[in-house]
């Protein structure tokens, strides 16, 4: 275990002297300190590495393999966040709002829920992920009465509690940014109705009252259901293998490590799950070529064929259904009993 340790405390002092390094010659542009640095702190720490590498086998690997284990688990997380950026579509609400309105007011659509809440990693103010909208408008029509894209912002104060509201000039879309100090407990559902109740009684909101309540007065603010979108990997999907095995991999990793409802407090609020593909460039699908049906060809039985149950089987098998009617005292048949002389 000793072996262990001292290896890590030694490669942690590389890794600090490496940053220390990055760090002089790329901000502060002073590569000349930074080769001083380099050379002083690198010679007596590569000595220090060079003696703890004899004790690898002695308990060292132990932390090599986590290490390994850990830039595995960086790597893969970085990487699949990068391919997921890199197909991800920004649309503008405005183009969208009139379909938005016109479903929002659509008796044949069933009322999924007074207020419908999508949250999103997009912190532009204007712009919704194509997703958002392909489940609103194409997924099966989603219809509320409010549409809020929520999106949540840790900031490096420790007690931040501030919100900022887009309504794109109506009084049922609203793209919300709730900033919260790292120290902020992230109960989005209670925020989110705060919010609500601000909205309401600024009249940016009509009422959302409710005809039926346990309670003397049923309020202003109605229900809400979250939808959280989660992408998958299609097997149309045009990815190269080793972004496609880092991609399985990220997923596993996310399943791992729980939903964003958990992580923001959403455990029993009404939440939706969705699964849309991961939208890269698909594979090349053959086109399919129509034929007309021919006609089905019919085959004559010969009925002096003989029989497939050779002429031998055949007399047991009679002989042996002779013996079982005989066994249970009548005839299968007709259902006779046997004469009490038989």
């Amino acid at each position: 275990m000793e072996a262990a340790y001292g290896l890590a405390i030694t490669v942690t002092m590389l890794m600090t002297s490496t940053l220390l390094v990055s760090y002089l010659a790329g901000v502060r542009k002073k590569p000349a300190l930074a080769v001083v640095f380099a050379l002083v702190f690198g010679a007596i720490e590569l000595s220090f590495f060079v003696s703890c590498c004899a004790m690898f086998f002695d308990g060292g690997y132990v932390m090599i393999v986590l290490s390994a284990l850990l830039f595995y688990v960086m790597f893969v997380w970085r990487r699949g966040t990068a391919i997921e950026r890199m197909q991800t579509i920004y649309l503008p609400v405005q183009e969208y709002k009139g379909q938005l309105g016109e479903l929002r007011v659509d008796e044949g659509e069933p009322l999924l829920a007074d207020n419908l809440v999508f949250l999103t990693n997009d912190s532009s103010f204007d712009k919704l992920d194509r997703d958002i909208l392909y489940s609103i408008l194409n997924k099966r029509p989603k219809r509320a009465k409010a549409y809020w894209f929520l999106n949540v912002q840790v900031t490096d104060e420790p007690h931040t509690l501030a919100y900022t509201v887009n309504d794109f000039g109506t009084d049922y879309l609203f793209k919300v940014q709730i900033r919260l100090g790292f120290k902020v407990n992230q109960r989005v559902n209670a925020y989110l109705r705060q919010i609500v109740a601000d909205m309401v009684s600024t009249k940016r909101l009509p009422p959302q009252a409710h005809k039926y309540s346990i309670y003397r007065s049923s309020g202003t603010i109605g229900d809400f259901k979250f939808c959280m979108i989660r992408k998958m990997l299609g097997t149309e999907t045009e990815l190269s293998t080793t972004d496609e095995a880092v991609m399985r991999a990220n997923y596993s990793i996310r399943g791992f490590c729980g939903n964003a409802a958990r992580w923001y407090g959403l455990e029993h609020s009404s939440v939706i799950f969705e699964y849309v593909p991961l939208f890269t460039r698909q594979r090349e699908v053959p086109t399919l070529v129509y034929e007309e049906p021919h006609p089905m060809s019919t085959t004559v039985i010969d009925d002096d064929e003989d029989d497939i149950i050779s002429g031998d089987t055949r007399t047991e098998i009679d002989a042996a259904a002779g013996r079982t009617m005989a066994l249970i005292g009548g005839d299968t048949a007709s259902f006779r009993p046997l004469d009490g002389d038989e």
